[in-house]
């Protein structure tokens, strides 16, 4: 809306003007979607959807991103503001992407900054630096009235007359203060204000590489360089060796480097070989590589008659160019892969672009790795753990069209691909599609939407779909394709369940004699294991024995997790640290110490049991370095390591063809949560995890470790049969109207103080019981599982719509915010769909 516009609202007959609507890069309550603003003509041919541009906002100017460019009558009385400038070199988005935007904004009640900040990482953008600088030569001090004035003067003169305007305010120490003083010295005219792009960090990188000059061929003139002769000898030699099992990209450059140290020359004779026309010396952009994977063409393996049937059935959903919607279930080992490699190839034949996305950054290493040598550097790479530089070449590769195919996490489904023809989620039953912070988006959701305005296909992959997804299709609102056996006729593992009640009572230990048994069976055979425990760390707590008292986080109201190998205690929300103290805080006894079990204990036990075995660790907090994921995965694919020890990493579409045994370590970790959805999580965690097992020549063993074995999601997991959890798990639902049969929301007020947040809560609550019809269920308001989180305490209403009016439910709860202040709406958190009701 034009919300810079001022004076009555009266139309006039002047000529229409070129406007664009803007969202603006601004954080602050109560602000408008877009505000609108006059294109000068002298942008109007460059001003479009997509632009990034500054514009005056509030006495300053600041960045904004142009959502909608149109003609509008001009009003009399009525003067827009004009946009200042587009920002050059600055990535851009379509009007596809604009609509995502929109779109989002509209399902998930974000801010429309969080949305556009999801097609366009801020990351990317430029800022506006405001600088202050001395007015003139000299410097009146004689005018300056008070020691707060004279302070900004003598600091900018120590900065040698001007700084940065965040930076003088840092100096300066008060900012309550500063601001008063430092409009008296602009009034006063002591120190003029000027403003600044400044390019985002990341640019092009360009290079300069040589090649052989092919008109060059004076063998006579070459025989007089003997030096330069061994350059053109080893580059032809280069040329001549250069085999089909190479990357198919080398065009035959070489850089500077390349060459000295190949034919082991000086750079003086490169220069004279560029000089006498032997080489081509080329300035070129380099696209930086997020990952060095292999371009060697691999063979293609024989499909089995499922494989087969579902890529016939993808082909032909990929070149009708209509929205589909197809779940792929098909068993663990079941060769999906090659199923999507062949959906991908008829994407490309039929000139479109293809979106595979993964649940997690470890998976995309293998994947990646089969990508490449299918469609060479057609692939692009995208995931949180990449430098800003490699994000910012990798987008621009997939915007330009010379990448079609996208491999990447959650925030992947906002890639900038042109011409999407398939999108396909693998696992996507996995929570980790669900977006926890603003704009709180389900990757699936999004997929769909891209998918839809496309007219492209979504396929969604997976051993154990998740309750929706199946539903739908034995509904019939999404088509389902059935995988029912393993590639190569491989077997299922067999999976057994031991019960601890009955090993602990023998001997309490961390594990069962029959694991223990398995694991000592294989180490130094060339057999490998992976061994699952979904808790990171050494330890969930550290308790004193003499009074009960265990270790909190100040923040957030949950006990703080030992981590042995730092000697630290932190807060798995917070990131709160303290050191684990001697003795204990409340009693002063000396008999505090660690309980239960986390991933680093379960490395600490294997080695010391087994100390010839080679032990790799695979979690959050063994991957924090660039690069950590790929390397352990690598490692262990590579028969490097006997066992690998992880978190639900391990357990999510790695390939490993030595592994012949998963133990997992504790199967209640997730069973008995306070969630609906526990009994799905843990079904899909150990068929996911068993799924590791038996991948290649040898057939797989799981051992699975409960104290609640005879639990239906682990008798169903011990057996392989989705299908017989599946209908215990829907009739569960339809009695309870849990999702599929409802839609769900969570509200969570958050406030510094209690009171605050429980009264805001019961305001809330009045102001959806205005808007909401009688079919809605409004639970609360009440204090969210966890009261207190990063220091603010937490009230939580929950709402529960039937699915028929599942689509109204987004603009029921924005109808119900505009009874709130603006003060309030600030404080809450708005998650449709949620993944975590706590």
């Amino acid at each position: 809306m034009a919300a810079n516009a001022t004076g009555p609202s009266l139309w006039g007959e002047a000529e229409s003007s070129v406007v664009a609507e803007v969202v603006v890069e601004v954080e602050a309550p109560d602000l408008l979607t877009t505000y609108s603003y006059r294109v000068p003509a002298d942008l109007t041919a460059v001003v479009q959807v997509g632009s990034c541009v500054h514009v005056p906002f509030g006495g300053r100017e600041v960045l904004g991103y142009v959502l909608e460019v149109g003609h509008s009558p001009i009003i009399a009385g009525i003067q827009l503001r004009e946009i200042a400038g587009v920002i050059e070199g600055a990535l851009t988005f379509s009007p596809e992407q604009a609509a995502i935007a929109h779109w989002l904004h509209r399902y998930t009640l974000c801010p429309m900054l969080h949305a556009v900040r999801c097609i366009v990482p801020a990351a990317f953008g430029a800022r506006i630096r405001t600088v202050a600088r001395l007015s003139g030569t000299t410097v009146d001090l004689n005018r300056v009235r008070s020691a707060n004035q004279l302070k900004i003067m003598q600091v900018l003169l120590e900065l040698n007359g001007e700084a940065e305007l965040e930076e003088l305010k840092r100096r300066f120490g008060d900012g309550d203060r500063f601001s008063s003083a430092y409009l008296s010295v602009r009034n006063k005219r002591l120190v003029e204000e000027h403003r600044e792009l400044i390019r985002a960090s990341t640019s092009p990188r360009r290079i300069v590489t040589y090649e052989l000059n092919p008109a060059a061929d004076d063998e006579e003139d070459l025989a007089r360089l003997s030096a330069g002769a061994k350059v053109v000898n080893w580059l032809r030699e280069k040329e001549q060796t250069l085999s089909s099992d190479e990357d198919p990209q080398n065009d035959h450059r070489y850089s500077r480097a390349e060459l000295m140290e190949g034919a082991g020359v000086s750079v003086a004779v490169i220069h004279n070989l560029v000089k006498k026309g032997w080489l081509l010396r080329r300035v070129e952009e380099s696209f930086r590589k997020p990952e060095t994977y292999t371009h060697r063409p691999a063979a293609r393996p024989e499909l089995t008659a499922d494989q087969c049937s579902a890529v016939k059935t993808l082909k032909a959903a990929v070149d009708a160019h209509e929205f589909r919607r197809i779940l792929l279930y098909g068993v663990t080992a079941s060769g999906k892969t090659e199923v999507y490699l062949g959906a991908i190839e008829k994407a490309l034949e039929v000139s479109g672009g293809a979106l595979m996305m993964v649940p997690e950054i470890a998976l995309t290493t293998q994947l990646v790795d089969a990508f490449v040598r299918r469609f060479g550097g057609r692939t692009a790479v995208l995931h949180s753990r990449l430098s800003e530089g490699e994000r910012f070449d990798e987008w621009r590769r997939i915007q330009s069209g010379a990448a079609p195919v996208v491999v990447g996490a959650r925030s992947a489904v906002f890639a900038p691909l042109p011409n999407v023809r398939l999108i396909i989620l693998d696992e996507e039953h996995e929570p980790s599609y669900k977006q926890e912070a603003s704009p709180r988006y389900h990757a699936h959701r999004v997929a769909e939407e891209r998918a839809r305005r496309n007219r492209a296909v979504l396929l969604l992959g997976s051993a154990t779909p998740s309750i929706e997804s199946f539903h739908a299709a034995q509904t019939g609102d999404i088509e389902l394709i059935t995988m029912s056996s393993r590639v190569a006729g491989r077997m299922l593992p067999k999976v057994e369940l031991i019960d601890l009640r009955d090993e602990f009572s023998q001997h309490p230990t961390l594990f069962s004699q029959r694991l223990d048994e398995e694991i000592q069976a294989r180490i130094g055979t060339g057999n490998q294991i992976i061994l699952l425990l979904n808790r990171r760390g050494f330890a969930p707590l550290i308790l004193c024995r003499a009074c009960g008292t265990v270790c909190r986080c100040p923040n957030c109201e949950v006990a703080l997790a030992l981590h042995r190998e730092n000697r630290q205690l932190r807060c798995h929300h917070c990131d709160y640290v303290e050191k684990p103290p001697d003795v204990c805080p409340r009693c002063g006894d000396v008999h505090i110490g660690a309980f239960g079990t986390g991933t680093e204990r379960v490395e600490h036990e294997v080695r010391s049991r087994y100390p010839e075995a080679r032990v790799l660790r695979l979690d959050r907090d063994s991957t924090t370095r660039k690069g950590a994921h790929a390397q352990i995965v690598r490692t262990f694919y590579q028969g490097d390591a006997d066992i690998l020890i992880g978190t639900q990493m391990v357990a999510k579409g790695l390939d490993f063809p030595n592994v012949t045994l998963v133990g997992v370590v504790s199967a209640d970790t997730s069973l008995h949560m306070p969630d609906f959805r526990a009994a799905e999580r843990t079904f899909q965690l150990l068929t996911q995890v068993a799924g590791r097992a038996g991948r290649g020549e040898q057939p797989g063993l799981v051992i699975v470790q409960s104290f609640s074995p005879d639990h239906y999601a682990l008798q169903a997991a011990k057996n392989h049969d989705y299908r017989r959890f599946y209908t215990q798990e829907i009739a569960f639902r339809e009695e309870l109207a849990y999702p599929p049969f409802s839609r769900l929301a969570n509200l969570v007020s958050q406030d510094e103080t209690a009171s605050k947040a429980s009264d805001r809560s019961y305001r809330l609550a009045e102001a959806l019981r205005r808007t909401l019809p009688d079919t809605v269920t409004l639970i609360g308001p009440a204090p969210a599982p966890f009261a207190r989180l990063r220091g603010y305490y937490r009230w939580r209403i929950a709402l529960r719509v039937s699915a028929s009016q599942a689509d109204q439910l987004p603009r029921w709860i924005e109808d119900a915010l505009t009874y709130l202040e603006p003060s309030d709406r600030q404080q809450l958190i708005v998650d449709i769909d949620p993944f975590n009701m706590a």
